[in-house]
């Protein structure tokens, strides 16, 4: 019985993700963010359970990327599509896409593109056990979906305008579409490298992202994000990866 606890956890991530683009697309995306982040949560929930009964299985493994496709590679560019629509003055997708540029249309289809190749790419490399290769799809749709809440509210006062133009929300889409499938390595905070190079930055961002949480609670997820790009682009500056 305990070895389908973890795939009964994943399929809950799978349900959460359909949900929150079912409800994109009905006009509530606060509830599509909120759903995601259930998502993230049973997605956490899916491995941690799975090494507390030993219960791993290929097919787990398996279902966790197809899973993790929904929740953190379609919803989250539905998301952003929503927002590229709101930002040229109408909620009504089907009335905004005869007025959307193709380019603009187009865009969060790089999400789903790169979140696609760097789900497949995560299941075949041996290489990231310890570590991962290009931004991992739930860092990717946590930074997402914290686009709409910072729009909404701003952060400590700070709107950022530049979140209000559709040409810079595409451009996200292009610039996380790439990380994902990059060469990049960024640190991972299962904290299976016990070497001080991986567990410092670790910690450190960690210690960071919790201040960042308690100052911010969810509209933080946009600086958190930005803020574990910029610390693995520094130490792949510093200490580029030996081939």
């Amino acid at each position: 019985m305990k070895r389908h606890i973890p795939n009964t956890i994943t399929l809950m991530n799978l349900l959460s993700g359909f949900f929150s683009i079912v409800l994109v697309f009905t006009g509530h995306v606060t509830g599509a963010v909120y759903l995601l982040l259930i998502a993230a949560v049973f997605d956490f929930l899916d491995g941690f359970s799975a090494r507390l009964l030993h219960a791993w299985s290929p097919l787990g493994k398996q279902l966790d990327s197809l899973s993790d496709m929904v929740s953190f590679g379609v919803a989250p560019a539905a998301i952003l599509l929503q927002q590229i629509s709101s930002v040229t003055g109408t909620s009504d997708l089907a009335e905004t896409f005869p007025e959307l540029s193709f380019w603009l249309l187009l865009s969060p289809l790089f999400l789903v593109a790169g979140a696609g190749l760097r789900l497949a790419r995560f299941n075949i490399d041996p290489e990231q056990e310890t570590h991962f290769v290009g931004l991992p799809t739930p860092a990717m749709a946590l930074f997402i979906i914290s686009i709409p809440l910072v729009r909404e509210d701003g952060l400590a006062g700070w709107h950022p305008a530049f979140l209000e133009n559709p040409w810079v929300l595409a451009g996200i889409s292009f610039l996380f579409g790439y990380l994902m499938i990059c060469k990049l390595p960024l640190f991972s905070l299962k904290f299976k490298d016990k070497s001080p190079a991986a567990i410092i930055p670790a910690i450190v961002f960690a210690g960071l992202s919790v201040i960042l949480f308690s100052l911010f609670f969810l509209k933080g997820l946009f600086l958190i994000i930005i803020l574990y790009i910029f610390i693995a682009l520094i130490l792949f500056i510093i200490q580029p990866v030996k081939k």
